[in-house]
């Protein structure tokens, strides 16, 4: 089924052997010094004093059936940045966005850049705008009493013994212990989490605040990052009450126009950015007919298909067994609350996590050198890294495997810095094969610490690596951070646009988070199905494809994310489009990238956002 993901492992596991040596060297090249960091034009305290962020809860217009149904599963919830100017009155604010989030993401995937775009907005323009991010449904199932617990404890130390006592011990938080990782029959009603849903539950958000379409039509835009474009495209062609003779419940109709971060917005055909780097939805539709080459067209193959995730014989949610789950998307919360606490101080949390096979797996694969590395070590346990650090190796796009989990917020620093897997980064300009790398690797080359100690017999003893945040690798006057002897370029300042601690911030912060646990398979197939003749015969009321042509739109692309599959000219001049190159950004950093240092960058997306929202509200 994840064709694709393990088809890449395969490979990428075939060149790391080619690739090893049975030796240990732990020397190589260190990166220079850290350059002082550079003081932000306003400080998170400045925000805080300006805007409100809440998390809000509300009754779902399309309720979850069957028994036991946790109660916040019937809910939609989001989180609502507001200028505290208004008390709470979204009805006179000059607009108002919704966004919808990337796959794997949770609402803090804008935690930054909403709050940021608010401030900006009152201070810098005198207008009142509100950000909307929305959570999909499935973040219900989370449980992160552990995680909320760790963030209210006054060190590090206390929170990370408060994560593993709760989450892999016997703790209990008022009354209640963690009973593990939901599997199978435990997330059972994700079977009925498809675009329906998400699509309803922003109808719900936008008709709260503003119940008369004509009202919303002027101030409310929608939008998304990556998967949220996709969602975006459904949206605007939604029809709510599923007749076509009424036009006021088209999504296009409901709203003053569109954003997209890192993904497109436009015919529903379209599919998902990046989507087949996850999950070969061909493949599905033929094991459903049981042949190659079956018809993607047939309503009975998407029944079918929907029939074997409600059954289990499909996964409910995203999990590629042995190698990707939902306690390996959970781990960034807890680094993140770590780093936010003590970013210097030596991680022990990888040391201490216990092991299951997909935490072994995984860490091995996206720590490693080489062939030999990867069989006999040293380990990422071996080695010695900053809580600071840990974010880095998860989330940079020089350190991170995957390309939709990318950001550009530092590099390595403190040791010898070597590049990782050689064979991998030669491959990247193969034909073909170069391609499906990039896709899923991402497209800068990929560096790893050398050191883990003098020998293998004294792993451990290594040099303590921390991170270099992207305001400390380098100035405008000299941006290239580069090996101490000056013959490794590791990265530039051109191509790091984000602060390590605002996106460690947004890994935890809050009653939710970064990272989205149990992701719902059905909403994939559904995106596949959307365009098809036989949608709305299965509650997929996209009855109005053109419609996306009604509202102006605005997208922001990566130049280092994973949009490569659309021709963005072919649409300029036949729409209301424009778009944006962000460069030096990978998949995340759209969100993420810093607005308050202008003396390293000018921030493409904030200024050119607020004066859309503003430009085409009235």
């Amino acid at each position: 089924m994840f064709k694709t993901a393990l088809a890449f492992c395969t490979l990428a596991g075939s060149a790391l052997l080619l690739s090893g040596c049975f030796g240990y060297d732990g020397s190589g090249p260190i990166p220079e010094e850290k350059h002082g960091p550079v003081a932000p034009m306003w400080t998170d305290a400045d925000v805080d004093a300006v805007v409100d962020i809440h998390y809000e809860t509300l009754p779902a217009l399309l309720p979850v059936t069957g028994e036991n149904i946790p109660a916040a599963c019937q809910n939609v919830q989001f989180l609502r940045f507001t200028p505290k100017a208004l008390n709470g009155n979204a009805q006179v604010a000059d607009a108002a966005l919704l966004l919808v989030p990337g796959i794997l993401e949770g609402a803090n995937g804008f935690e930054y850049i909403g709050r940021q775009l608010v401030y900006m907005a009152k201070t810098q323009r005198d207008r009142n705008i509100e950000i909307w991010a929305m959570d999909r449904r499935s973040n219900c199932l989370e449980d992160l009493a552990g995680f909320q617990a760790a963030e209210a404890a006054a060190t590090a130390a206390e929170a990370e013994n408060i994560i593993l006592d709760y989450y892999y011990g016997d703790m209990q938080i008022d009354g209640k212990g963690f009973v593990g990782f939901l599997q199978g029959d435990d997330v059972a009603l994700l079977s009925q989490f498809g675009v329906e849903q998400t699509t309803t539950d922003m109808y719900t958000i936008i008709q709260h605040y503003f119940p008369n379409a004509a009202d919303s039509r002027q101030k409310v835009f929608v939008g998304g990052h990556s998967l949220g474009g996709a969602h975006t495209s459904i949206f605007l062609s939604w029809d709510l009450d599923g007749d076509a003779t009424t036009t006021s419940d088209i999504g296009a109709n409901m709203v003053a126009g569109a954003v997209g971060f890192d993904t497109f917005i436009g015919a529903v055909d379209q599919g998902l950015p990046g989507g087949s780097t996850l999950i070969d939805i061909p493949a599905l539709w033929n094991q459903a007919m049981g042949q190659t080459g079956a018809d993607a067209n047939s309503d009975t193959t998407y029944r079918q298909l929907v029939r074997w995730i409600e059954n289990g014989y499909l996964p409910r949610n995203i999990d590629i067994p042995q190698v990707f789950s939902a306690e390996a998307i959970a781990i960034p919360e807890a680094v993140g609350i770590l780093s936010a606490k003590d970013p210097e101080a030596e991680a022990s949390i990888i040391k201490r996590v216990p092991k299951s096979p997909v935490l072994r797996n995984l860490f091995r694969f996206f720590h490693t050198r080489d062939g030999n590395n990867f069989i006999n070590g040293p380990y990422i346990e071996d080695f010695r890294y900053t809580n600071e650090a840990t974010v880095g190796l998860m989330f940079d796009d020089h350190f991170s495997i995957l390309s939709f989990l990318q950001t550009s917020i530092g590099h390595l620093n403190g040791g010898p810095v070597v590049e990782k897997s050689p064979a991998i980064n030669w491959l990247r300009e193969a034909p073909l094969i170069g391609t499906l790398i990039s896709a899923i690797n991402g497209k800068k080359t990929q560096h790893i610490a050398a050191n883990a100690g003098p020998d293998r017999q004294h792993l451990g003893q290594g040099p303590l690596y921390s991170w270099a945040s992207m305001d400390e690798i380098g100035s405008l006057a000299d941006p290239d951070y580069t090996s101490v002897d000056g013959k490794m370029m590791y990265t530039s300042v051109m191509e790091e646009v984000s602060r390590v601690e605002d996106f460690s911030r947004a890994l935890y912060i809050g009653p939710t988070n970064l990272t989205e646990w149990y992701f719902p398979l059905r909403i994939l197939i559904d995106l596949t199905a959307a365009s098809k003749s036989y949608a709305p015969a299965n509650g997929i009321n996209t009855l109005n494809q053109d419609s996306y042509k009604l509202v102006p739109t605005l997208l922001f692309i990566a130049d280092g994310g994973v949009t490569d599959s659309f021709d963005f000219t072919s649409e300029i001049g036949e729409r209301d489009m424009e778009v944006i190159e962000l460069i030096g950004h990978s998949h995340l950093d759209p969100m993420f990238a810093t607005v308050n240092t202008p003396q390293l960058h000018e921030n493409k997306l904030a200024d050119n956002l607020l004066d859309f929202l503003i430009n085409n509200s009235q």
